[in-house]
């Protein structure tokens, strides 16, 4: 029997005792908890994944889903029972997960579109409401409700989640709560661009997840950028204001972390770490007795912009470093000036590569984003970022085809121009698309990015690049404890490079890291590992890339042959059909060697070679039997 009381659709009955709760002004009465399952989608497979080097340390993933552990943590363990969180990418979700669950909620990017909308499919059959936040629901929200989601939770859950909350249980929750329509009820403080106060945000929920099956965990110190280049939505999402938590804050989930007995690199995930540098100042100066109190448990490694290696930025650098930061991941994009202008990238101004340099003998290894395909690129582009990235030892460089997200400056000034094509997939590595029509010619950037990578991620080019940066670094925070993961892959890549397929350039780089700098050696088969995962992507998108072209190999290969046959007419149609199904098998066999997910435009090629060869086979059989 249904009482009055809000409960929620479910086919069991619970009996626990009425309880009372105050959500905002309201008082509310639940009968039982209400079981929440978090989902964090899948990830298709990527260069910066880091998939091979992750399995190769019997671990599952990089980094785990902060933002859902720390939502977990903002919901009241009174009202709410959050099961632990499904990451897909570590483990499958099952039915029984979402059976055992009152409520399915998902935070997603736009590259995870695809496996959000699988499995809000799977969650609607089984009748469950569903509730999407994250980046993809902000800036894409009509496409994600096309999904079937049944709520949308838009920007910073700070704002947005405490009002979903109040009207969900009160059963009358709208389909989207946004920033902007929620300002006459949020109840945080907020600055000039009405974004949220972040000093009261939790710590996250870490017993909801795995943490020991990640390569490294990420936690967030700060939110927003001072910048406005055109093709990035941060600023959108997150404003230019640097919100900061409290140096208490960080110090209190680094606690959290550490009583776990987890040990490892930690990715301070923030759009720019330094967007607020007297705040950042006055952190570091906090974590850096912390890391000396206990012994160094964590490393760090984070985003910044290039700037950071400015005269004016010399103490952080070096408060950095004393802090236990080894890696920064900078935003380069380009060489020309006239390409970072355009790109609203100012703060580039000056020589990068001196820049880098300079970050570089403070102790930090410096990856760098780079971008392909703005208009005011030139033919030389490709050998250009070559060249720059291997002088300036970038050991791991993330080139990629400029994308228009949804949102972007960039979108709005294509769209006006009517050069938008379709809407992004937010995957600009190897799906050898643009979303829009370029100045330069589209095949000439694929081909010439898909080139790049090849050369990039060679042994040769990648072990180079790693003896720069050897000569190059300064003093910096050397590996932590070594483990039985990183035994592990140490062995495999050992087995892999000098006993099942001897490597002249990884022997040549093992050796002479034991022979001149032995002190070097864990990095060095660190970068190693790393490199098996580069190795294996590059050989797989080299691969796709090509199909096409195999493929259309073949349709003249078929041709070439069916023109030899002689004979009768029923000897030529017999041997007409089995070359067709034999150089069909051909490319099929071909096509299954492919990775799954990079086969969207082999199966294009193979769908299209079956139709010629029956082209082929209906023109000739009909000119024999004629």
């Amino acid at each position: 029997m249904r009482s009055n009381l809000f409960v929620l659709d479910l086919k069991t009955e619970f009996f626990h005792k009425t309880k009372h709760y105050r959500i905002g002004n309201k008082m509310m009465k639940l009968q039982h908890r209400i079981k929440v399952l978090m989902v964090f989608p899948e990830f298709p497979p990527s260069f910066w994944s880091f998939e091979e080097a992750v399995l190769l340390m019997n671990l599952k993933a990089t980094m785990p889903p902060t933002g859902l552990a720390t939502l977990a943590a903002m919901l009241s363990v009174d009202i709410f029972d959050v099961m632990p969180i499904v990451d897909m990418n570590v483990e499958p979700l099952t039915d029984e997960d979402i059976e055992k669950a009152d409520v399915v909620m998902f935070s997603a990017m736009v590259v995870q579109k695809d496996s959000l909308r699988e499995v809000i499919a799977r969650v609607k059959r089984l009748g469950k409401k569903v509730v999407v936040g994250g980046p993809y629901a902000t800036m894409c929200p009509d496409e994600v409700l096309a999904m079937g989601a049944d709520h949308l939770v838009l920007g910073e859950a700070e704002m947005t989640l405490a009002p979903f909350v109040e009207d969900f249980l009160a059963g009358k929750a709208e389909k989207i709560y946004s920033e902007e329509s929620l300002l006459s009820r949020v109840t945080v403080s907020l600055n000039k661009e009405c974004k949220p106060d972040i000093t009261t945000t939790p710590i996250p929920r870490w017993d909801r997840l795995k943490i020991f099956l990640y390569s490294s965990l990420a936690i967030q110190y700060s939110r927003g950028c001072p910048f406005n280049c055109n093709f990035c939505i941060v600023t959108k999402l997150n404003g230019h204001e640097s919100r900061v938590k409290t140096p208490e804050q960080m110090i209190a989930e680094l606690d959290t972390i550490r009583i776990t007995g987890w040990r490892g690199s930690i990715f301070i995930v923030d759009d720019n770490f330094i967007g607020n540098r007297n705040q950042v100042r006055k952190f570091l100066a906090v974590l850096i007795e912390w890391q000396k109190k206990h012994g160094y448990p964590f490393s760090f490694f984070t985003e910044a912009s290039i700037d950071l290696a400015n005269e004016n930025m010399r103490d952080i650098r070096k408060m950095m470093v004393l802090a236990g930061f080894k890696d920064v991941f900078v935003g380069i994009e380009s060489t020309s000036l006239e390409v970072l202008l355009k790109m609203n990238k100012g703060q580039n101004r000056g020589d990068l590569g001196e820049k880098v340099r300079i970050l570089q003998e403070s102790g930090f290894e410096v990856s760098a984003g780079f971008i392909v395909g703005s208009d005011l690129d030139s033919v030389t582009v490709f050998g250009d970022l070559f060249q720059f990235i291997q002088e300036n030892g970038i050991v791991i460089p993330m080139p990629g085809l400029l994308m228009a997200l949804e949102g972007s400056d960039l979108f709005t000034d294509l769209t006006k121009e009517g050069r938008i094509i379709s809407n992004s997939s937010g995957d600009n590595t190897h799906r050898f698309k643009l979303n829009f029509v370029p100045k330069l010619d589209e095949k000439f950037l694929i081909d010439g990015y898909v080139d790049l990578l090849r050369r990039l991620f060679s042994p040769k080019n990648y072990f180079a690049r790693c003896w720069t940066l050897r000569r190059r670094r300064g003093k910096h925070p050397k590996m932590g404890k070594i483990n039985g993961n990183w035994v592990h892959a140490t062995a495999v890549v050992f087995y892999r490079n000098l006993i099942r397929k001897p490597n002249w350039q990884f022997a040549k780089f093992m050796f002479g890291t034991v022979l001149t700098s032995p002190w070097n050696l864990s990095e060095a088969v660190t970068q190693a590992v790393k490199l098996e995962h580069f190795k294996k992507i590059t050989k797989a998108t080299v691969s796709a890339h090509k199909y096409p072209q195999k493929v259309e190999t073949i349709a003249e290969r078929f041709h070439r042959r069916v023109v030899k046959i002689r004979g009768g007419s029923d000897k030529r149609l017999k041997k007409l059909a089995k070359l067709r199904r034999k150089y069909f098998a051909k490319a099929l066999r071909r096509y299954r060697t492919l990775e799954p997910h990079l086969r969207a435009d082999a199966k294009k090629a193979l769908v299209n070679l079956r139709l010629r060869l029956h082209e082929y086979a209906e023109k000739y059989r009909k000119k024999w039997q004629s």
